[in-house]
């Protein structure tokens, strides 16, 4: 991640990551919608029309290629804004940067520690996609930094800010020189590498979901189809937008999909930074890193009854006998985190 420095004391790491994604990306996540709409629209396009050969009425597509493409294309204009998310080069690299940095990981978890020294310079020279990408963000950064930097009376006078993650980070760089350059770059790649892999491998175990339960397609395509609304008016694509988010059989399928199949088996991984024990009296050593097993919750027949088979109905419950997609609500939002369900960890100082 371009030699990104992460303390084991988390208040030396900073606050600013957290500012500019939990507060300014989510405040500004409704003013995305319409522009992320036609991108995805248009990605699905693009991949379909590269496959397709003349006169040929299907195409054969992989799921997981499509899903990182789009996902890709989607955060790239989030992150790093529409010049750089329209750029083919970087749009590229951005996507080979993950795969890169996996592979890298993997080749050092399978040699001596004792020989990481000297691997890991030979590796770093063939991450061409983190080549690109900090060739392409830094300059951006630096500038927007130096306009930052210029006393209120000399900047230029409408000086419309950008709308994208870059631009977060360096408003919540409020006191200067706190964060430099380089260290906004390693934190944005850090924050890439999780904001891309993920949720393409997630997309993809949902599509073949669906394609594996057709009975559930009709249930989907009646609740989308009430909250979908046809109209250029941004407003009301937001609230379109938010009444999505809102789905409840949606939810849940999603919520069932990744109980099922998650992106990773284990979750809430912490390092022990001094000697601690639990009140059963298992102790941990400092340097020790403890972790829950997700996918073995997950599936445990306790918490999930027949755990192993797809049934969305498990976080739903209908106001009537009527199942019709109005009557649903959720018992258990596919966003939630406890402690049956870790998807997304428990917090920080969760235990």
């Amino acid at each position: 991640m371009n030699g990104l420095d992460v303390h084991e004391n988390m208040i030396a790491n900073g606050i600013i990551h957290t500012k500019a994604i939990q507060i300014g990306l989510r405040s500004h996540l409704p003013e995305f919608y319409e522009q992320l709409s036609g991108i995805i629209t248009n990605c699905f396009d693009e991949n379909f029309n590269t496959a397709k050969a003349p006169g040929q009425e299907w195409v054969h597509l992989s799921i997981f290629s499509v899903a990182k493409n789009i996902i890709t294309a989607t955060n790239a204009f989030v992150f790093f804004g529409p010049q750089l998310a329209s750029n083919p080069v970087f749009l590229k690299a951005a996507r080979d940067y993950p795969e890169d940095l996996f592979f890298m990981a993997e080749t050092l978890r399978l040699v001596p520690s004792l020989l990481h020294p000297c691997l890991t310079p030979i590796l770093k020279r063939y991450q061409r996609g983190l080549k690109i990408m900090v060739e392409h963000i830094t300059p951006s950064v630096e500038e927007r930094l130096h306009q930052e930097r210029i006393p209120s009376p000399y900047r230029k006078a409408n000086r419309e800010k950008p709308r994208d993650c870059i631009q977060f980070f360096i408003d919540s760089n409020s006191r200067e020189g706190e964060w430099t350059a380089d260290k906004i770059v390693q934190v944005l790649l850090g924050v890439w590498f999780a904001g891309v892999h993920q949720p393409a491998m997630s997309i993809a175990y949902v599509l073949e979901d669906l394609s594996q339960n057709p009975q559930y397609v009709e249930l989907l395509r009646d609740e989308l189809s009430s909250t979908y609304q046809d109209t250029k008016d941004i407003e009301t694509k937001v609230n379109t937008a938010s009444l999505i988010e809102n789905r409840p059989f949606l939810d849940a399928f999603l919520k069932e999909s990744s109980r099922l199949r998650p992106s990773d088996s284990i979750s809430v991984r912490r390092k022990v930074l001094e000697p601690f024990t639990f009140q059963d009296g298992t102790h941990l050593l400092a340097g020790d890193v403890v972790c829950l097993p997700s996918q073995a919750i997950m599936l445990d027949d306790e918490i999930y009854p027949d755990s192993t088979k797809f049934w969305p109905w498990r976080f739903l419950r209908a106001d009537s006998e009527d199942i019709s997609p109005k009557r649903l609500r959720c018992t258990s939002r596919f966003t939630t985190a406890d402690s049956t369900y870790p998807r997304w960890s428990l917090g920080r100082h969760s235990w």
